[in-house]
């Protein structure tokens, strides 16, 4: 175990000297400023921690963050334990919680319980949904139950009773979830909370609830557990609580629960816009709401504050204490994509760290998907059981690969770790393949981190590079290859409709690289309705353009994770992108397009445009399969080549096929 920093440690780095000094809270030594915040895994299969979360948690710890906050554990079956969440209703969760809380001792870093309730921010469908008025949730579309005073008293008790477990267990503090729009702040806000009882309409009606939960826990834990709040300082949705509601309100929290700290974060899940500004997808400024975090501190003097909204770096963590804002930075997201983040940046190599670059595709993108999170950059996370201690080949070998983007780079770079003699062809003169395409729409230029950052491990892993050539069998074969990986990703293929031949259509990627090949009125076609086509039309649009959008989903954008979707759709309308959902081309006339409705199967009138922007998965590029086979002792495609996906795949293929050798 690497032993806590402190302030005579000369070989940390000056810039980190207030993110890497320790702190206590309430006599709870923490060897550092870095917090993993509470957050979904989708891990547990039946609300409990399993071995697949014991090792996602102990990597961090062994990463060298400070504290560890579990993901919410659920306090009653009120509240649903649904897309793999903690279920803390009896003592069943109390061996696993040991488990995880052994693991991060284990290895220096503390650990807290986090302790909620949902209410109607949730769909359990048939399950009722308990909350403070009858009000309808658009998110979830769920009217909820109000609450008699015996299920309110029901839900203290069950808060005071998790909280319980979670000592029993071994965790260093506890955490009530107060924010994002859940139960206790349903009570908190005018919007969900219609009462005309004691605990509901004036500040002090609307905080009892709070109050009466934070008393009780801290009556169950006594006074020498840390314990906190999450809170959202701002709602984020007109009438609902603001900055200065929650001035007042905060202080009225600790004082009930004689609390040791205030987790700052804003937003609720049951708007669409709040929920994509609390959760910012790339796009969006880092660290939005640090300010608000610095106005809780000076309200509550005394009390520790942690802010937890996209502090992407360690260099922005550094930012926010050295400001005064917060006592703590929260990082999940950049947890989630290296769990070494506080190693690296302690050691003077933040620069090595892999970039969360808020795309939201493989850690929210899953999750709503009902898997496990993980991360586009780093396949290993969720994985850690299995992938973190890479295996050493029983003899290396000369590997070939042909394309540099996503795959092919994490073909590289994995392989090239392992031992393996690695040589990386690219017709392009620079590597990253169709990311370097993605990086070019207004908000999108965080991909060019991801590039940098595996480029620099490829150099650094003596990866030899073969760019701005065409790579035929012939060379390839005469690098002596004991096993070649072909990531050529996809190509475009042919459009086979009446009149495409003489229509002005020009594809996604070329639009984006050189959007002087689009005239004024222009018609984006979306046949994978992901980030490309959404990101170009909105681009296109910026520039200014008269865009309109034609997709056969039900909706633009309906294959998006809801935080970039809302991003995008929120983009749209403000820029004045048209959407036209579930229509589809189905004849060109120069510049004269005929849809149709895909579920009529009616034409609809003819549209004129000047530029068609064709956006489409591609078929494989995997011409060079078929001349390799039996000529080498392995061949096989990955990434696009082997099936156009998502970057998420590109990456994940490329791991995998490294590790297979």
């Amino acid at each position: 175990m690497t032993p806590p920093t402190s302030a005579a440690d000369t070989s940390r780095p000056a810039d980190f000297s207030r993110l890497f000094e320790p702190l206590a809270i309430n006599g709870c030594s923490i060897r550092n400023r870095i917090v993993l915040t509470g957050h979904g895994t989708g891990m547990p299969t039946d609300g409990t921690p399993n071995d697949q979360m014991v090792a996602y948690y102990e990597e961090r710890a062994k990463g060298e963050v400070g504290l560890i906050m579990l993901g919410t554990q659920q306090v009653h079956p009120s509240s649903p334990g649904i897309t793999g969440l903690l279920c803390n209703y009896d003592d069943r969760i109390i061996p696993g919680l040991k488990r995880v809380a052994d693991a991060v001792h284990r290895h220096g870093a503390k650990i807290f319980g986090y302790l909620g309730h949902m209410g109607v921010a949730t769909s359990a469908r048939p399950v009722p949904l308990w909350s403070a008025s009858p009000v309808y949730e658009h998110k979830y579309g769920e009217v909820a139950h109000a609450m008699t005073k015996a299920e309110i008293d029901l839900i203290i008790g069950a808060f005071k009773a998790a909280a319980k477990r979670n000592v029993e267990a071994g965790m260093d503090g506890i955490e009530i979830h107060c924010g994002h729009g859940l139960l206790l702040m349903q009570f908190l806000s005018p919007l969900t909370n219609l009462r005309e009882d004691a605990y509901g309409g004036s500040v002090e009606n609307r905080t009892r609830l709070p109050r009466e939960v934070l008393a009780a826990v801290r009556e169950a834990v006594g006074p020498d557990v840390p314990l906190g709040v999450r809170i959202s300082a701002d709602e984020l949705v007109p009438g609902g609580l603001t900055i200065d509601d929650m001035e007042e309100i905060c202080p009225m929290l600790v004082e009930a629960g004689a609390l040791d700290y205030i987790d700052v974060s804003a937003g609720s899940d049951g708007d669409y816009v709040s929920n994509m500004l609390h959760e910012p997808p790339m796009g969006l400024p880092p660290a939005p709401y640090a300010s608000m975090a610095g106005r809780i501190r000076r309200a509550c003097p005394g009390v520790a504050i942690l802010h937890a909204t996209r502090i992407h770096t360690a260099a922005e963590a550094e930012a926010l204490l050295s400001r005064g804002d917060a006592d703590m930075a929260g990082m999940v997201r950049p947890l989630i994509a290296d769990p070494y983040l506080p190693a690296k940046a302690r050691r003077g190599e933040a620069e090595r760290v892999t970039p969360c670059v808020a795309c939201e595709q493989a850690c929210f993108g899953r999750l709503y998907r009902g898997r496990h999170i993980s991360c586009v950059g780093n396949p290993t996370t969720g994985r850690e059981q299995a992938w973190y201690a890479l295996p050493s080949p029983a003899r290396t070998r000369r590997l070939c690969i042909v394309g540099a983007g996503p795959a092919g780079m994490e073909a590289a770079r994995v392989a090239a770790l392992r031992g393996h003699e690695v040589v990386l062809f690219d017709d392009r003169n620079e590597l990253g393949g169709r990311m370097n395409t993605a990086k070019r729409p207004a908000g999108r230029a965080e991909w060019g981190r991801m590039i940098a950052h595996k480029a620099a491990e490829i150099e650094r892993l003596g990866v030899t590079l073969k760019l701005g050539r065409m790579a035929d069998a012939e060379a390839i074969l005469a690098e002596k290859p004991d096993a070649v990986f072909l990531a050529c990703g996809s190509e475009q293929k042919a459009i086979a409709l009446p009149g495409a031949e003489d229509a002005p259509i020009v594809i996604v990627d070329n639009a984006v690289l050189d959007p002087d090949l689009c005239g004024e009125r222009i018609l984006v076609i979306d046949n994978i309705n992901r980030t490309p086509a959404m990101a170009t039309a909105v681009h296109l649009a910026k520039l200014g353009r008269r865009v309109d959008m034609s997709t056969q989903g039900f909706y633009a954008g309906h294959n998006l994770v809801i935080q970039n979707l809302s991003f995008f759709w929120r983009e749209a309308a403000l820029h004045g992108v048209t959407f036209l959902p579930a229509t589809r081309p189905i004849a060109f006339n120069k510049g004269e397009v005929t849809l149709e409705h895909v579920f009529s199967r009616e034409p609809l009138p003819v549209r004129q445009y000047d530029t068609i922007v064709w956006a489409d998965p591609g078929i494989p590029r995997d011409g060079l399969l078929a001349e390799l086979e039996g000529r080498v002792g392995e061949v096989r495609a990955i990434g696009d080549a082997y099936a156009p996906r998502d970057i998420e795949a590109a990456f994940l293929d490329g791991y995998q096929a490294a590790l297979s050798l």
